[in-house]
């Protein structure tokens, strides 16, 4: 559903993609708080060092089939560790400690399924951001994770070995008071759209049909 429109010096405007050339002259300075970023940082990570799993089969012939609830979560406490480095004015250490945590899905040739929860595995960062206060400094973080490899290891024991990959960013931030432009407050938004709560309402809203035959273009 689109946003509502607002009209600024004859000229409707709406959130989003915007020409160039076609924006209004703003109507005022608004002083706003937000979360500036300050700096940023991206890395991937393979895992493939994480220890083999060992689990009692619930089957025969086991095979691996896929991780799943896979999650990336910051060790907390100590969370972030902020180091000034005195040589380097505003910048910092940054020290953080990650646990993954993800579910594994083992098949059998009956079509059975095993899942074994809540496996664990964690993984340390040491880098350098620019932290302009570090007393006062919001650090965040956006992981995302999947399964790259996986394999069952039959024998006296049976384990499974797994390879995780991992993208991160992790940014140093703190909140501001902020000067912009802008137009005003948001106009009022359209009506929500409801559901519809069984199969009439929904087909009351199908567009209507052409009884016309298609003919040979």
């Amino acid at each position: 559903m689109p946003f509502a429109k607002k009209l600024v010096g004859g000229q409707e405007i709406t959130p989003g993609p915007v020409e160039p050339g076609q924006i209004p002259e703003p109507t005022e300075i608004a002083c706003i708080e937000v979360t500036k970023i300050y700096d940023a940082c991206s890395q991937r990570l393979c895992l493939d060092n994480i220890p083999s799993i060992t689990f009692v089969p619930t089957g025969t012939n086991p095979v691996f089939s896929e991780c799943n609830n896979i999650t990336v979560t910051l060790v907390t406490p100590p969370g972030f560790v902020i180091t000034p480095i005195t040589d380097r004015p505003g910048f910092a250490r940054v020290e953080a400690t990650f646990l993954v945590s993800y579910d594994i899905i083992i098949n059998y040739p009956d079509g059975t399924t095993q899942t074994l929860p809540a496996n664990t595995t964690t993984f340390t960062k040491d880098i350098v951001l620019y932290v302009p206060n570090s007393e006062i400094a919001i650090m965040k973080y956006e992981a995302v994770a999947e399964c790259l490899y996986g394999k069952v290891n039959v024998g006296t024991t049976t384990t499974v070995d797994v390879i995780l990959g991992i993208w991160i960013v992790i940014k140093s931030a703190v909140d501001v008071q902020l000067l912009i432009p802008a137009y005003g407050f948001c106009p009022t938004p359209p009506s929500c759209e409801e559901f519809p709560s069984n199969v009439c309402d929904e087909f009351m809203q199908r567009p209507f049909p052409s009884f016309d035959p298609p003919q040979l273009s």
